[in-house]
């Protein structure tokens, strides 16, 4: 992967995690105005090919994740990260981190599960919990930011794919 799409990628996490762990909203203007940058990246350093590349991984992004934001999973914010991502990485490194990030997720929500557990319900209070609801709290299940699980899916990603070496 090209430097330049590293760099791209290291900052729309960062600044999306930032954003997403203090208010549990990630801006149009961070996920537009990356998508416009990753579009015209592409298409100008590939020309059609490169638009292509660039379109099929928005797509990759935003609608497997449009389905779950549909199903009330997740907020628009992180669909949309999710294309402008896409747009800059292409269709098969977005698939990669869809999936780690939705397992990811997926073991994050089985904590917070464990956290309503009569013997663990006390602990669990002790944490605190900005995000809304506590966990350890009775009733719907708690929100947590997605990218508690796309930030370390991203590096973890980049860095098996020899882009960061650790």
């Amino acid at each position: 992967m090209d430097v330049r799409i590293t760099v791209a990628l290291m900052v729309l996490t960062a600044a999306a995690s930032w954003t997403d762990l203090r208010r549990m909203r990630i801006p149009n203007v961070l996920t537009s105005g990356f998508a416009a940058g990753g579009f015209l990246y592409h298409a100008v350093s590939d020309g059609w090919a490169g638009a292509l590349h660039a379109a099929g991984g928005g797509a990759a992004g935003f609608l497997p994740l449009l389905l779950l934001h549909r199903f009330g999973g997740m907020g628009a914010g992180d669909v949309k990260w999710f294309g402008a991502y896409g747009i800059w990485a292409g269709a098969a490194a977005t698939v990669q981190l869809v999936v780690t990030s939705i397992l990811l997720a997926g073991g994050i929500s089985v904590f917070l599960l464990l956290l309503r557990l009569r013997m663990i319900r006390r602990w669990g209070r002790r944490l605190p919990w900005p995000w809304g609801r506590h966990p350890a709290e009775s009733g719907k299940g708690a929100a947590f930011p997605f990218m508690l699980a796309v930030a370390p899916s991203v590096i973890a990603l980049l860095s098996g794919a020899g882009v960061i070496a650790f």
